[in-house]
């Protein structure tokens, strides 16, 4: 007979053959720096511990698929497995396409106030160079060469020079 006063959950035992001990991942945890792999460690830790998926879940705010795709990445690769897949991981370290010397010749004319857009940027490295750029892709390249396009504001002809500074100076 079913009694509706209680709730009844079955519960899973989780069958992971682990290659760590709860005290290895704890120190792995406690180690780590990055903190996609700080949770997983985390996770895995109190995984080894005896605890459910449910309450990983719960506890570090995941849903429970996502934990157990974590699951099935151990088991057929390992903790190492596990770890490596981060975001962002395929692209550290890819190679610029521009050499050190090429950026700092770059940062140099933009200093100069040779260009007056990204777009102008663009043409100028693919002519000289031969190498495409995205517009995204080049500010990028801008922003962590530090290069910033300022080129003054155009003046009227008939701007009389003496009394604008004349001007400023009574503001």
């Amino acid at each position: 007979m079913y009694n509706n006063s209680k709730s009844v959950e079955m519960v899973r035992i989780l069958q992971v053959d682990w290659q760590e001990s709860a005290e290895d991942l704890k120190q792995k945890y406690r180690k780590e720096k990055h903190p996609q792999r700080r949770v997983r460690l985390l996770t895995f830790w109190h995984l080894r511990l005896g605890k459910q998926i449910r309450e990983m879940s719960e506890l570090i705010g995941t849903d429970e698929r996502v934990i157990q795709r974590w699951v099935s990445w151990y088991r057929t690769g390992g903790l190492a497995e596990v770890l490596r897949r981060v975001s962002g991981h395929g692209t550290v370290g890819a190679p610029a396409y521009l050499t050190r010397l090429q950026q700092n010749a770059l940062a140099a004319r933009v200093k100069l106030g040779d260009f007056r857009t990204v777009w102008d940027v663009i043409a100028w490295v693919e002519g000289r160079w031969g190498i495409h750029y995205s517009y995204e892709g080049m500010r990028s390249v801008m922003k962590r060469n530090k290069c910033v396009l300022k080129v003054p504001r155009p003046k009227s002809e008939k701007a009389n020079l003496q009394e604008q500074e004349d001007w400023q100076k009574k503001g």
